[in-house]
């Protein structure tokens, strides 16, 4: 495996620890919201996991493009100064 593939994969398992991690501390918040604003800690569990798995992915995407305009900015400044 190359440096770059390396990286690439370090890169890749990062954004997935940071998207999941990010998302549990979501799910703790957002249900004890939906808890504390229903009454009912079922219905604030059931709010925190359908906002879990659909940011999990705006989270992952969102990420990522941020990750490849920070390489695309990298690369330019290599250029420039090489």
């Amino acid at each position: 495996m190359t440096k770059e593939e390396r990286i690439k994969k370090y890169l890749r398992l990062t954004r997935i620890k940071r998207a999941f991690t990010a998302r549990a501390a979501s799910l703790i918040v957002t249900s004890l919201i939906g808890w504390l604003v229903t009454g009912d800690p079922w219905i604030g569990l059931s709010i925190g996991s359908i906002d879990l798995v659909i940011k999990l992915f705006v989270y992952y995407g969102h990420e990522s493009l941020w990750e490849k305009k920070m390489t695309d900015d990298i690369r330019k400044i290599k250029i420039k100064y090489d």
